[in-house]
């Protein structure tokens, strides 16, 4: 499996199982950030963090992706996703949903446009996760000190922080360094992909994969 991130909390998940090869794009953000979402990017899933679809630029996702952006259970070219909603929370009609895939034998959570801490009810969805993304810079998403709370919560094996400050941004977000000092032991690297295999994920402590946007 490789992962690489384009800007706030979108995502690229390139895997295979068995003969099926697929990419799957969680949310697509319109050029008007003032960063540009990549031309090129062809997907087979596009996973949307939030049921109004009109927050995403899902016109520039090459392709024929089947969308995701209510709670279910979906799957597509051996790849599994669970999107996650707590019925009682009040957020309006059109609300953030959370997501958990499973694909290579390995599971991920995505929580993109949430900006709560989720629900008992939504973290039992997120037991023996193995890749959390999750936003740390605060804006629509969660901030430094939340995610933090959550990683303790879920204990995942790595975690791809999102949603964070980078040159060229108009919205004001944290910075990377800000979550790790929340995070306190902080075992990071940065890379400009994660390459993992299952064999490969970290037997203890968890890994703080900071990747460079693609």
């Amino acid at each position: 499996m490789q992962i690489f991130w384009h800007g706030y909390t979108s995502v690229r998940i390139e895997s295979k199982n068995g003969e099926a090869a697929s990419t799957l794009v969680t949310d697509p953000f319109e050029n008007e950030t003032s960063i540009r979402f990549p031309r090129t990017i062809e997907a087979d899933l596009l996973v949307l963090s939030h049921q109004d679809r009109k927050r995403f630029n899902v016109g520039a996702v090459q392709g024929a992706p089947f969308i995701i952006s209510d709670p279910g259970e979906y799957e597509a070219k051996g790849v599994f996703v669970r999107g996650i909603q707590d019925s009682l929370v009040e957020e309006g009609r059109e609300r953030p949903v959370i997501y958990r895939i499973t694909t290579e034998d390995m599971t991920l959570a995505f929580l993109g446009h949430i900006a709560r801490k989720p629900t008992d009810a939504e973290l039992e969805e997120m037991e023996r996760i193995d890749i959390l993304l999750l936003p740390v810079g605060g804006g629509d998403g969660l901030d430094a000190k939340t995610a933090n709370e959550l990683i303790t919560l879920i204990e995942p094996r790595i975690v791809i922080p999102l949603g964070f400050a980078i040159p060229g941004l108009k919205q004001h977000l944290g910075s990377i360094d800000e979550f790790c000092k929340q995070l306190g032991v902080c075992k990071r690297e940065h890379m400009n992909r994660l390459k993992i295999q299952k064999k490969d994920l970290p037997a203890e402590d968890t890994l703080v994969a900071v990747l460079d946007r693609a």
